[in-house]
């Protein structure tokens, strides 16, 4: 990702390949595996041990394994160690053997990609080879970005490479992954996708990284939408023949490093329903090492910076499914809700997660994802995050009433944390703290540490309006 060094490896891979006129087929089949959902781990951090969870609690049937990058034209991790002695070999043997699929992604923000610092054509595509052959893969990711994407050589002789490589290994799926601004590819991306047309590469997957916009964005969901749109339609007119089966979605989840850009559990889902919607072809996100809570955090490698659980952003997209078949819209038969005894009610101020359940008006619900002020009973169903258990006995489940009691009383109620207190940079604000910033009154939505850039207009997606 851009400006990916900030925490480590950057987030996507952008695949190149050469030949005569490129095609970007229309990969259904691809979109409908277990290649649709994706998500990006960062081999070198500290928290890469966090993919075994992943793969065992949190629903991930394959993942994106970064980065490769180069010395010369050896392939070596982020590590610096080659791909016959890195840690990361270890861990990737570990995921196949519990039967996660691997993508070998290559570049990123950090370090030289191959095509930059091979600049022989045949050496090149041997050192892909090599890759190909260590770890027995059938599906390579490309992450191109900041100078490299503007480096005509070695955008066209890494094109040619990979145009080699899918002639000499049949059904090698490639994908390039790409910076986009909220209205797709810049310039450089709409360029580097052209060179692919033009050397005759298949790219099954032109994946977008919605992030790292530059400036504070209000709606990281709404951006990653349009953003998803623009890349479509330039890569439609770089002369790619796409359809939506061919783009992918890559956020980074909680905070990104660029300042005002947060990608909440709420934004998660809402980008994993659109994707859903309009049948993308690939989801992911940076990365499963970050997706473990320290509110408060600012950018890690190793956290999001926001709060909630862990875990909670690779349920939301393995339960989101890509583009895949979504699940039918006829919800199943309820069954027998049980007792509600020793079930926490449901309250509008809790966060729950996947798996979680509680008690509402003498039914069980669980919820399907992460949620927060959504009403059990008016959220159930295809696309809703409750699930109705159907109903139970046993206590509990009884909401608090909806209608004040008679002769309330007349002092005032209680000041919520932070209230009263003007907004300022560098301060821990936590859920429900309440601030003052030009006159206006905000709430905490989500537990953060303020940056400059962050102040509550600019970052709807923490503060809300009162």
């Amino acid at each position: 990702m851009r400006r990916r060094v900030i925490i480590g490896a950057s987030l996507a891979t952008l695949l190149a390949g050469a030949g005569a006129a490129a095609l970007i087929m229309s990969s259904t089949a691809d979109a409908a595996t277990v290649y649709s959902v994706a998500p990006y781990v960062d081999l070198s951090a500290n928290s890469a041990d966090m993919l075994d969870t992943a793969i065992a609690q949190g629903g991930v049937n394959s993942y994106t394994a970064a980065f490769i990058i180069g010395s010369g034209c050896t392939p070596i991790w982020g590590d610096t160690l080659g791909i016959d002695n890195s840690t990361a070999n270890a861990r990737i043997a570990r995921a196949q053997a519990a039967g996660a699929k691997t993508i070998i992604s290559f570049g990123g923000a950090g370090g030289a990609e191959l095509g930059q610092s091979c600049t022989n054509q045949s050496s090149l595509q041997a050192a892909y080879q090599s890759v190909i052959n260590k770890y027995k893969v059938d599906h390579l990711d490309f992450d191109i970005e900041g100078a490299a994407i503007a480096d005509a050589g070695s955008v066209d002789r890494r094109f040619k490479a990979i145009k080699g490589l899918q002639n000499a290994n049949a059904g090698l799926s490639v994908s390039l992954t790409i910076p986009v601004l909220e209205s797709g590819p810049d310039g450089n991306g709409s360029n580097f996708l052209r060179s692919a047309a033009t050397n005759g590469v298949k790219v099954d997957i032109v994946n977008a990284m919605v992030m790292d916009y530059g400036h504070p964005v209000s709606d990281m969901a709404a951006a990653a939408q349009t953003a998803a749109a623009g890349t479509l339609n330039a890569a439609r007119a770089a002369g790619l023949n796409v359809t939506y089966a061919n783009i992918g979605i890559t956020p980074m989840i909680g905070n990104n490093d660029s300042a005002g850009e947060v990608v909440t559990q709420a934004n998660a889902q809402t980008i994993v329903n659109w994707a859903r919607a309009n049948g993308i072809g690939r989801l992911a996100f940076w990365s499963i090492g970050r997706d473990q809570p320290c509110p408060g955090g600012g950018v890690s490698p190793n956290c999001s910076g926001l709060g909630g659980n862990k875990l909670d952003f690779t349920k939301i997209f393995t339960g989101g499914g890509g583009g895949g078949t979504p699940p039918p819209t006829t919800p199943p038969t309820t069954p027998p809700g049980g007792g509600c005894a020793g079930l926490p009610t449901w309250s509008a101020s809790a966060i729950y997660t996947g798996g979680q359940s509680v008690a509402y008006n003498g039914h069980k619900y669980t919820a399907k994802w992460w949620t927060q002020g959504e009403r059990p009973d008016l959220n159930i169903g295809d696309g809703k995050p409750w699930a109705d258990n159907g109903a139970c006995s046993g206590g509990g489940g009884t909401p608090p009433p909806t209608t004040p009691p008679t002769n309330p009383p007349t002092s005032p109620t209680t000041t919520p944390p932070g209230s009263g207190t003007t907004w300022v940079a560098n301060h821990a604000y936590h859920v429900g703290d309440v601030v003052t910033y030009n006159g206006v009154s905000y709430r905490c939505l989500q537990a953060h540490t303020s940056l400059v850039g962050w102040e509550p207009p600019n970052v709807p997606a923490l503060w809300q309006r009162l």
